[in-house]
């Protein structure tokens, strides 16, 4: 096992007579035998972030630590890491074993110690029985495996997997997921994952690193991340649908008023509010929205049925709000109903700076 520290990263490209500035600054810690997933929208630099940890990438100014030792410096052979792409890039010419086998045989390991390494790695991630197949005999799933199984053979503690699941249809990304995780639980192998995809994210880490504009906006646990976002922007990104942000005045730490409305402030938030007057947001996730309860008056603009829940598109005057109905099977388009937003899980953040304002 061993941990990663990236110390203040700074990466550009140049792109015709442009410098673009993918990372501005970054600073990160990886803890070792953890699952860490960096979690961006697409074009924010997450692969460029990974290559440069793998030293595919040599970043412009910053030191990349593997363990204590900085390795800077140090070739991507020399790293003791193993990268997983978001193609595979599996040998199509070859079978499942010689993909696997193949790291050690261009490292000239012997014949013997080879067919012993491929058949325990195979066993280990359930697809000895693949061994003579092609891949294009193979799953999604399979491919997968195989990938994973060909850079772990020659033994690391650091695993990098670029987006492994995007190629998989939702099916397979969910039963994927799962076998990732048990298997990262087997080995107790340190692991860095980027992805888009929050699912996976809040599935598959114990710590999410959400990189945004050049820099890691906030690192914490998902349930963490989800529950108190550092800032609007994170409140915004993260969920489906994402926080409501509801912009309006706090009277005093007991009391926000939005248009006509007061929304009562619950006692464990209001204790701890760093500004007690003046304009703030307010920001609620939309399952915790109470319907025909409180003293909102909403007009259902459009529902998303879904089977175990239902997602009602509302608008308060000129606010539009998303709220999440359970077990609701009928629902009148235009209809005005009451809404409840005082609900204990509510986070305040400051209208100019966008930061959360609680503790």
């Amino acid at each position: 096992m061993v941990k990663v520290a990236l110390k203040n990263i700074y990466k550009s490209f140049k792109h015709k007579s442009k410098v673009v500035n993918v990372l501005q600054g970054v600073t990160l810690e990886i803890p070792e035998s953890k699952f860490t997933v960096v979690l961006a929208p697409s074009g924010e630099g997450k692969t460029t972030l990974i290559r440069v940890i793998a030293g595919l990438e040599k970043q412009d100014s910053g030191d990349v630590y593997i363990g204590d030792k900085i390795v800077n410096d140090t070739p991507p052979k020399d790293r003791k890491l193993a990268m997983v792409f978001q193609n595979y890039a599996i040998y199509p010419f070859m079978n499942v074993y010689d993909n696997i086998a193949f790291p050690l045989k261009i490292a000239h390991a012997p014949k013997d110690e080879i067919d012993k390494k491929v058949k325990e790695v195979s066993k280990m991630l359930e697809i000895g029985e693949l061994l003579d197949r092609r891949p294009s005999q193979l799953s999604g799933g399979q491919r997968q495996r195989v990938a994973i199984a060909r850079a772990l053979i020659k033994g690391t503690d650091l695993l990098l997997l670029d987006e492994p699941l995007s190629n998989l249809d939702a099916q397979l990304r969910t039963l994927a997921r799962a076998e990732l995780k048990e298997l990262q639980k087997r080995l107790k192998t340190t692991i860095v994952y980027v992805t888009h995809d929050q699912t996976e994210a809040m599935v598959l880490a114990d710590q999410v690193a959400i990189l945004h504009a050049g820099k890691i906006e906030q690192v914490d646990d998902p349930l963490i991340v989800y529950r108190k976002p550092k800032d609007t922007w994170v409140a915004k990104f993260i969920g489906n649908p994402p926080m409501n942000l509801i912009e309006g005045e706090l009277l005093d730490e007991k009391t926000f008023q939005f248009e006509d409305n007061k929304i009562k402030i619950p006692p464990s938030i209001s204790k701890i509010l760093k500004v007690k007057k003046g304009k703030a947001i307010l920001g609620i996730r939309p399952e915790n929205i109470k319907i025909n309860e409180g003293n909102v008056k909403a007009t259902i603009k459009f529902v998303e049925p879904l089977g175990s829940e239902t997602i009602l598109h509302l608008v308060v005057g000129k606010i539009q709000l998303d709220a999440i109905a359970f077990q609701m099977h009928t629902v009148e388009l235009n209809k005005e109903i009451n809404i409840d937003l005082s609900d204990e899980s509510i986070v305040m953040f400051d209208s100019k700076t966008g930061m959360r304002m609680e503790n």
